[in-house]
């Protein structure tokens, strides 16, 4: 158990872990890959594609399903109808995801979003819910040269807040947003969903199984005053 008073700025990933889009993902692929004879089945997707970066999952599709179009046109593509998408239809978020935003805020904690999505294809979830509001800063992977599993965006979003990775907790659902924190040294909790629950998640410093106790977690071990 990590000693309490540590804690001075909470980092959040966001699919899987915020907002309740793992899912929608899942089915925007497959309508995509549908027009193309190709698709990722239940199982492939919780293992391959959950957490995975649009940059680093088009690399994979095109080379196991052999497709017939360049990395950037598919990733364009997808961050085309995902915004759509989730324009048109907005995502839930997670249960407790606004409860531990406000909680944090109303601690006087900085926070920073850490995410491998891009800037377009969160836009609609941030706007629906105003979550820009709870967020310091923001970390995509447009602002990045290597996303998750890389700890770049995790440096960047420390940097940001102005703390050492040690005074930080990062949330997350997925090995690959776990291993990226864990190798930039910041504690990570692992809140593992329905489609993360099989991935290693192994290096978290704890694995919970609600944002609820994430927040009791890091309370205990915040920063006081």
């Amino acid at each position: 158990m990590q000693s309490s008073g540590k804690y001075r700025a909470v980092l959040f990933d966001f699919d899987g872990t915020l907002a309740d889009s793992e899912s929608a993902h899942h089915r925007v692929w497959n309508e995509i890959l549908g027009e193309m004879g190709a698709h990722i089945d239940d199982e492939e997707y919780k293992r391959e594609s959950s957490g995975m970066p649009v940059t680093q999952e088009v690399e994979r599709l095109i080379r196991t399903r052999g497709l017939d179009i360049t990395p950037q046109a598919l990733v364009d593509l997808k961050v085309q109808r995902t915004v759509a998408s989730f324009t048109e239809s907005p995502i839930a978020l997670m249960t407790h995801a606004l409860d531990i935003l406000e909680w944090c805020r109303a601690q006087g904690l900085p926070m920073a979003l850490v995410t491998g999505s891009g800037r377009e294809e969160i836009a609609p979830t941030i706007e629906h819910y105003d979550l820009a509001r709870f967020f310091d800063h923001i970390v995509t992977r447009n602002d990045v040269t290597h996303s998750k599993p890389h700890p770049e965006c995790y440096l960047r979003g420390l940097t940001l807040c102005g703390v050492e990775a040690s005074q930080a907790v990062a949330l997350e659902d997925t090995c690959h947003g776990v291993n990226a924190a864990h190798a930039a040294g910041i504690d990570v909790i692992a809140i593992p969903n329905a489609y993360s629950r099989g991935q290693d998640v192994s290096r978290a410093t704890v694995a919970l199984e609600h944002l609820a106790q994430a927040r009791d977690w890091i309370d205990v071990r915040r920063v006081q005053g």
